[in-house]
């Protein structure tokens, strides 16, 4: 049976539930009988919606007492953005094709599928909500940086160079198109109200920065194509990271993934998810290890001020991130809003201090 991809919440009842959730790992062949719902993630992401359900099934107890939902967002700007970088399309072709592939752990998925006709999308997966969490407004402890960054090296070193990603049709490198023209339509469409907003955290440096971005953007996306490349989550921040008491880390929101240079999640991460001063004090110690786990999982000639170039040219292109969100994504609740400024104030902070305009194309 063919099931319809829901446009809202409200599109889903205990039929669809049983059917999405019938012969997976999570549930088997019970019967969901009624539900709850509750929205979350409120501000913690901005590119579609989270629900988490309550459940009662038919035996009692056949399945997780919860489940977390995801489909698409009803802004029109934010699917906008969306459509042109296929957003919703490769995170379901990841859980769908991808996740039992990579080392770093994923939440179990019971259901995922694209409508492109219309656009949306759905996916049922495994409530972590139970494993502990840190705010990204926070920022990422000295312990948990390290830890992060040793499974993003082994997972980047398990595909480096590898032909195996080549055969992944939805992990495009940034060099293809639309990428570029896209993220060009993107720039030009979002500065002005990223200006209005954010224009003053902007020395006049990065104002120029943003002021051109419609050019430089699309130019570091082309350029990234003659890195060694690899497997890239795209989106690798602490709100999407979950953490056990073993040292085990889940990772959510696959839907940026690209076949790209690592530094490029090394980058967003470090500049993203830890406060300024941290950052500061610590940044070369966590790349050097990050190098040494590179090294240790086998990936060779990539010598240290390689990576620490690729980093800072990474640090350049994640302006886009604070920008397009900004710019053209729903930050009208009160967290996403503080989200956005902090990422700004933490992209203009490490492109300052690492002086990565100096890798301005052109």
């Amino acid at each position: 049976m063919d099931l319809p991809v829901p446009t809202t919440i409200d599109d889903l009842d205990p039929d669809w539930l049983t059917e999405a959730l019938r012969g997976s790992e999570l549930a088997g062949d019970a019967a969901v009988t009624e539900f709850e719902c509750e929205q979350i993630g409120i501000g913690l992401g901005v590119l579609a919606l989270l629900y988490r359900l309550t459940l009662v099934y038919e035996p009692a107890g056949a399945g997780p007492e919860t489940l977390v939902v995801k489909i698409g967002s009803t802004h029109p700007p934010t699917r906008e953005v969306v459509a042109g970088y296929r957003f919703y399309e490769r995170e379901v072709a990841f859980y769908r094709d991808v996740a039992d592939r990579v080392s770093l752990t994923t939440p179990v998925c019971a259901h995922a599928a694209f409508n492109p006709a219309g656009g949306d999308f759905v996916i049922v997966m495994e409530d972590v909500g139970g494993l502990r969490s840190v705010s990204q407004l926070d920022g990422c402890s000295l312990e948990d940086a390290r830890a992060v960054l040793g499974h993003l090296a082994r997972h980047h070193a398990g595909w480096w160079l590898n032909d195996d990603l080549l055969t992944i049709d939805t992990l495009q490198t940034t060099a293809e198109p639309p990428y570029p023209e896209f993220n060009r339509q993107q720039a030009m469409q979002g500065w002005p109200r990223c200006q209005e907003i954010l224009g003053d955290r902007m020395p006049p440096q990065v104002h120029d920065l943003g002021s051109a971005f419609s050019e430089v953007g699309p130019a570091l996306l082309v350029e990234a194509a003659d890195r060694p490349w690899t497997f890239n989550h795209g989106d690798l921040r602490l709100d999407n990271l979950f953490f056990d008491d073993e040292g085990g880390m889940t990772v959510l929101d696959w839907q940026i993934g690209f076949r790209t240079y690592g530094a490029n999640d090394l980058g967003y991460f470090l500049s993203q998810s830890l406060r300024i001063d941290d950052r500061r004090e610590h940044e070369e110690g966590l790349v050097r290890g990050y190098h040494d786990a590179l090294l240790a999982g086998g990936v060779e000639d990539y010598p240290f001020d390689e990576l620490w170039e690729d980093y800072r040219r990474a640090i350049l292109f994640c302006f886009n991130y604070p920008m397009t969100a900004a710019g053209q994504l729903d930050i009208s609740d009160e967290r996403s809003l503080a989200l956005v400024t902090s990422m700004m104030d933490r992209s203009v902070a490490a492109i300052t201090d690492l002086d990565a305009i100096e890798l301005r194309p052109g």
